[in-house]
């Protein structure tokens, strides 16, 4: 019985060497800088994690996460098995853990919006760049990262159809 082309082994020989070999070719944007944050304007404690920060809607300054949900927990009455949790994209939302069937479930009870969603502030779009819909690229030509003859050397593929 012979082997099915899917049953064999791929040879890892060649893998990731393009990369070592022309790493221009793979180009990521720098890092976002070092810097300083304001204290969170809800606690006056340091930021010491701006990507697990929430924008303050009344400063637009990053506040800590810690911070916001203490405040939101003294503003709400929260009953036993309630608790203030983040549920994503600036909201939070009191919780309510249940155990049904011996299963540990949890339900949103009451969604809080937080942060104002049509804006993102400055101190937010520089910890993403590459990935926020605000970062403009910039890439090299092509006659920057490649020669003459390696472009000439460009596969070429054919728009006729058979």
């Amino acid at each position: 019985m012979g082997r099915r082309s899917s049953n064999r082994r791929r040879s890892n020989k060649n893998r990731g060497r393009d990369k070592k070999e022309n790493p221009a070719k793979y180009y990521m944007p720098e890092p976002p800088p070092k810097r300083e944050y304001p204290p969170c304007p809800l606690s006056g404690e340091p930021i010491d994690d701006p990507y697990s920060a929430v924008e303050d809607p009344e400063t637009g300054r990053p506040a800590r996460l810690d911070s916001v949900i203490k405040k939101l927990s003294e503003s709400e009455h929260l009953g036993p098995n309630e608790r203030i949790a983040y549920i994503g994209q600036g909201s939070f939302g009191v919780v309510e853990e249940r155990k049904e069937n011996g299963k540990k479930q949890v339900v949103i009870k009451k969604r809080i919006e937080f942060e104002n969603g049509r804006t993102v502030g400055d101190w937010r779009k520089e910890l993403s760049p590459g990935i926020s819909r605000d970062y403009r690229p910039e890439p090299q030509p092509l006659s920057s990262l490649y020669s003459e003859e390696e472009e000439r050397n460009f596969p070429r593929f054919s728009r006729n159809v058979g």
